[in-house]
């Protein structure tokens, strides 16, 4: 549905906002762009309607290279492009009906009213249509502003920053609803988001933007169990429970004392399919205590990511022996501190 091949976008003669970048999205897919802020990501977002004109490179929409198109040509294919954004867009002046009316061309008055009723219906808010945005809740507006993005029936959604500038409840709603819409309009959605939060909630692949350029992309699970750049890295840690350990480390915390011969590491799921009881099972198997420090385990894409922070205890063999049946188990062991061996 999407190809970016080799896009660069310059602002004068030293940003360069997007840098090269190739970037493939399918049909129907859920695809997140994350990268913290000045890293090119609403740069390039806007690259994919033409929003901001790539200086090189193609820009490949459902088979159509956009950059060749004429005038009269791109506005045609930009109706098929939605796109929502942090502050909602909304005109204060009209109407819930007026706002989502106002791309809507060549339809009676009867038409448009219809299709308004149509959209509202689709995003939940039914009986908003005579409403202004000064009486409309944060997560109301965005709602509004997706019924608006889907007034022409596009194929793509674009949304950038679209939860940023709502609370966690209602970011949660709006992200559910948008997956709603992917499914019942097959639509494909590209998110724009510093979030990892949002991707991991919503998004099937992602690409991580760095400096303008693509560091690292794949499977959100991937991502998020494996990450390689250490920008990835930074990103991860910031949704995790895990990275509280440096924290307890640094303050000397009596959490983490470790007793002599003791060592403490993490241990992270790098597999989709973890399901037995690992700690329980090393504990009994090689006769060693297994204390959990942190843990922080949820679901990414229907499988199960995070891990634990745990000190060991016993015999260094036998810890050992317990570490390797981890790594024999898709788990990866990151040593933390390490108390030595007693005699």
């Amino acid at each position: 549905m999407i190809e970016l091949l080799n896009v660069s976008k310059h602002f004068g003669v030293d940003i360069h906002a997007v840098n090269d970048v190739s970037l493939t999205i399918n049909n129907g897919d859920i695809y997140g762009i994350i990268g913290f802020s000045g890293a090119g990501k609403s740069t390039l977002v806007r690259c994919i309607n033409l929003l901001e004109r790539p200086d090189s490179g193609q820009v490949i929409i459902d088979g159509v290279d956009m950059m060749k198109l004429k005038p009269q040509e791109l506005y045609k294919a930009r109706t098929k492009i939605g796109m929502i954004f942090q502050q909602f867009n909304l005109m204060p002046s009209r109407t819930v009906l007026g706002n989502i009316a106002y791309p809507l061309k060549n339809m009676t008055r009867e038409q448009i009213h219809s299709r308004v009723k149509d959209l509202l219906s689709l995003v939940e808010i039914p009986d908003k249509i005579n409403a202004y945005p000064s009486e409309l809740s944060g997560g109301q507006k965005q709602r509004v502003a997706i019924a608006r993005a889907l007034a022409n029936d596009p194929n793509i959604l674009l949304c950038d920053e679209a939860t940023s500038a709502l609370d966690p409840q209602t970011t949660g709603s709006i992200l559910q609803l948008l997956k709603d819409l992917n499914k019942k309009l097959g639509l494909t959605i590209v998110v724009i988001t510093h979030e990892m939060e949002v991707v991991k909630q919503i998004c099937r692949k992602a690409a991580v933007m760095d400096a303008g350029k693509i560091i690292e992309s794949g499977d959100v699970f991937e991502i998020f169990s494996n990450p390689k750049h250490q920008v990835t890295k930074n990103f991860v840690r910031t949704t995790s429970n895990l990275s509280k350990i440096e924290t307890l480390i640094r303050d000397d915390s009596p959490m983490v004392k470790l007793k002599p011969g003791e060592l403490m590491a993490r241990l992270v799921y790098i597999h989709a399919d973890v399901s037995e009881p690992l700690i329980s099972y090393a504990s009994r198997t090689f006769d060693i205590e297994i204390n959990i420090i942190l843990a922080d385990v949820e679901i990414v894409a229907g499988a199960m990511v995070g891990g634990t922070v745990v000190i060991f205890n016993g015999p260094r063999d036998r810890i050992n022996k317990a570490i390797e049946y981890y790594k024999s188990k898709d788990i990866r062991v990151e040593v933390i501190a390490d108390a030595g061996i007693t005699a």
